[in-house]
């Protein structure tokens, strides 16, 4: 796996943080699936366009972890492997995801 790990400091109980991110991914158009059908994750986009976007959140004390990749394919069946934030390969959804991200750390 290739995934992109942030860890965000705050000060909130994770169900303060849910209540701020999980509305906020569904504004965005990511939807909650269960990912190889071991982890929950959020995934933006079907695959057919541009690659998918996914977001993991994994909550420690006082710290949220987001795992962040981009995935080119068609849904989760037909797909590629995992591509983290760096390079230039899927440009154009890597940027999407990291301005995501960025707006995930300015909720908390």
């Amino acid at each position: 796996m290739s995934r992109t790990i942030i860890r965000v400091p705050h000060n909130k109980t994770e169900n303060e943080i849910k209540n701020l991110v999980e509305p906020f991914l569904m504004q965005n158009s990511f939807s909650r699936l269960l990912y190889n059908n071991i982890e929950e994750v959020w995934r933006k986009g079907t695959g057919m366009m541009t690659a998918m976007q996914y977001i993991k959140l994994e909550y420690e004390e006082n710290t949220l972890i987001l795992s962040a990749w981009i995935q080119d394919g068609v849904g989760n069946v037909i797909g590629g492997k995992e591509r983290d934030l760096s390079g230039i390969t899927g440009v154009i959804p890597k940027k999407s995801l990291k301005k995501t991200i960025e707006q995930i750390r300015q909720l908390l």
